[in-house]
C-alpha cells in the first residue's frame, strides 16, 4: 500500500520553504516551534532523500527539499483549485465589469481566464472607460477604478497601491543615450495620461527637476495608448509599476531612474450596495483580491 505524507507536514514544509524561519512558520500556522520542527523531521523520515540541512543550530531546506517543496505547493494548489471549481459551479450568470484601460490591458487581461476556470458558469463582460473615477453606469455590476477611495454610498474595496517612475523602451534609451540625471528628461518627449499630469509634476519635483516640464510632450486619453507609445519609442511615460510589471520583466520597457514614489491614488473595486451582494460580484471580488495578493507575492519573491 502506498504511503502518503501527512497534509499537516506538507503545509508546514511549504510555509517553511517560503519563510525560511521556524518562528514565522509557527506564528503563521498557529503552532509551537517544536511542533514545526517535529513535523519537518517526521516528513524527512518518510522520504528517501535529505529534506533538511543543518548549519550549527540553524536548519534550512536542502536543494532537494526546496525542489520537493515547490512540487508540493503546486500539488496543493491543484487540489485547492479543483475543490473550488466544483464549489463555484453554483455561481452562475452574467457579470459586467468596467475597468480603467491601464489596469485591464496591463494586468487583468493576462489573468482573466483564471476566473473563468474557477467560475465556469459565469459569463464575464469586460468594458473599459477613460473617466477613471466614474461609477455611475447602472448597467455595470462592478467597477475597477482609480482614485482616492471616496465614493459615497458605494461599496468600496481597496485592491492595490501603486508606485510610479519614468519608463521607456530600450530602443528609445539607446537613441537618446543613457540618462545620467533626471534633468536629462528636459530634452525628450514626455508622455502623459489625461488627468494624471499632476503625477509627473510630483515625480519631477521629488527628483529635483522643474515640474513645468510636465506640461510638455503628448497627452493620451487612456493608459494603454500612453504605454503603447512608450513601447514604440515615442517618449518617456510615468509608469505605474503594478500594470507595467509584465512589460518591465519582458524588457519591452525599462526604468532609467531608481526613484520610485508612492502614487497619490490607488486601484479600487467599487459597486453599489445591492450589486456588491450579487454572488457573481462577491466571487469576482474574492478572486481578484487573492490574485493580486499572489501577484504581489511573486513580485516580492522575484
Amino acid at each position: 500500500m502506498q504511503h502518503y505524507p501527512s497534509i499537516q507536514a506538507l503545509r508546514v514544509l511549504t510555509c517553511f520553504a517560503r519563510t525560511a524561519s521556524v518562528e514565522e512558520t509557527a506564528d503563521e500556522l498557529f503552532l509551537t516551534r517544536s511542533a514545526v520542527t517535529y513535523q519537518l523531521r517526521l516528513l524527512e523520515r518518510s522520504l528517501n532523500f535529505p529534506l533538511m540541512q543543518r548549519t550549527g543550530t540553524r536548519i534550512g531546506l536542502s536543494a532537494e527539499g526546496l525542489a520537493y517543496a515547490h512540487d508540493v505547493r503546486q500539488a496543493l494548489n491543484t487540489i485547492s483549485g479543483s475543490a473550488q471549481r466544483y464549489a463555484n459551479r453554483s455561481v452562475s450568470g452574467t457579470l459586467i465589469i468596467c475597468s480603467t484601460p491601464g489596469f485591464a490591458g496591463g494586468w487583468l487581461c493576462s489573468r482573466i481566464a483564471k476566473f473563468n476556470e474557477t467560475h465556469p458558469d459565469v459569463k464575464i463582460i469586460l468594458q473599459t472607460q477613460t473617466l477613471l473615477e466614474n461609477v455611475a453606469n447602472e448597467d455595470v455590476d462592478a467597477f475597477i477604478t482609480f482614485g482616492n477611495g471616496h465614493w459615497p454610498e458605494m461599496n468600496v474595496s481597496h485592491l492595490v497601491d501603486i508606485r510610479i517612475s519614468p519608463v521607456c523602451s530600450p530602443v528609445f534609451l539607446h537613441q537618446y543615450g543613457m540618462f545620467k540625471d533626471p534633468k536629462d528628461l528636459s530634452g525628450v518627449p514626455l508622455l502623459n495620461i489625461l488627468g494624471d499630469e499632476t503625477d509627473w509634476e510630483i515625480w519631477l519635483t521629488a527628483a529635483g527637476v522643474d515640474p513645468f516640464l510636465a506640461r510638455r510632450g503628448m497627452t493620451f486619453h487612456d493608459g494603454n495608448l500612453c504605454f503603447n507609445a512608450a513601447v514604440y519609442s515615442q517618449g518617456v511615460a510615468l509608469g505605474d509599476h503594478f500594470t507595467c510589471r509584465a512589460a518591465l520583466e519582458s524588457g519591452l520597457l525599462v526604468m532609467p531612474f531608481e526613484l520610485l514614489l508612492r502614487g497619490r491614488r490607488s486601484y479600487y473595486l467599487v459597486a453599489s450596495p445591492a450589486k456588491a451582494e450579487l454572488p457573481t460580484v462577491e466571487a469576482f471580488s474574492s478572486w481578484i483580491k487573492a490574485e493580486i495578493l499572489a501577484s504581489n507575492a511573486d513580485d516580492g519573491a522575484a
